[in-house]
């Protein structure tokens, strides 16, 4: 059987509707396929399909610490600079900076956002763990980065369990980048089989747990993480040393990973970011 090519239907079309729009749009109906969504990003629409709607943060519930990583002593003052003028959580900033530096900038002039430096004691990769918070959650970023207009931080409904993001850990998603590579390798320390990467970025960090997560990443690896690859992997470390591909600190990864050996991962909603951005 054979089918007609439709081509002189089409044509005529063409010529029909060559000088006009042919197709009508409407603002009633819109298609939210696979897209995670807090009412913020709503529009006008009465018909949807397809959106997870989730819960944004909510300042009555939840207390919010930047963690920022410093390697000078003012890179972080253009973040610092537009925080007021952001939509963000973060009732409080701390800047972690080196310490040779001096800095002696007055924060409040810059926001309202009550703002402490800390001096590292140790090298900046154990920044997530040497952070001292003190409220209930935290993030982490650097002075090289801004916050975003809109920090739209997801909670599930009800409950108000945080929504993270993680990436799945395949060949062409991770396992074909080196360094992604060495992340699920190393957090399969903690949970073997571990398949889901976090960015550092993306986790939303319970100080507690993180607390106990690096009591014991500290004690298996060292205050430095001087023992992460020669005490775990003696013969790759004789035959790689500083060649390996990898964090040389904790990750966002090895936390979440740490969660699942202690059956403590229900405490966040995790979402394929492969699947909803």
């Amino acid at each position: 059987i054979t089918l007609s090519d439709n081509t002189a239907m089409f044509a005529k079309w063409a010529k029909r509707w060559q000088d006009e729009e042919p197709y009508r749009f409407t603002k009633a109906i819109h298609n939210y396929a696979a897209t995670n969504l807090i009412p913020r990003h709503l529009g006008p629409e009465y018909v949807i399909h397809g959106a997870k709607l989730y819960s944004p943060w909510d300042p009555s519930r939840t207390e919010i610490t930047l963690v920022i990583s410093e390697w000078f002593f003012d890179r972080s003052l253009n973040l610092i600079r537009s925080l007021d003028s952001k939509d963000h959580p973060f009732s409080k900033v701390i800047i972690m900076i080196p310490p040779s530096a001096t800095n002696d900038h007055d924060y409040s002039i810059y926001t309202k956002v009550p703002v402490t430096l800390q001096f590292r004691d140790a090298p900046d990769f154990m920044d997530l763990c040497s952070a001292e918070v003190s409220t209930e959650w935290f993030m982490i970023t650097n002075s090289y980065h801004l916050v975003a207009n809109h920090v739209d931080l997801m909670f599930t409904p009800g409950k108000f369990v945080p929504v993270i993001p993680f990436t799945p850990a395949t060949y062409p998603f991770c396992l074909k980048y080196p360094y992604c590579n060495e992340i699920v390798k190393l957090s399969q320390r903690w949970n073997p089989g571990h398949k889901q990467v976090v960015q550092d970025m993306d986790m939303l960090y319970n100080t507690i747990q993180r607390n106990e997560f690096c009591n014991e990443w500290i004690e298996r690896n060292g205050e430095n993480g001087e023992d992460l690859y020669i005490k775990h992997e003696p013969v790759r470390y004789r035959h790689r040393g500083e060649k390996i591909i990898g964090p040389k600190g904790p990750t966002g990864t090895d936390y979440f990973a740490y969660l699942i050996r202690e059956k403590k991962d229900g405490m966040y909603k995790m979402t394929d970011r492969s699947l909803y951005g």
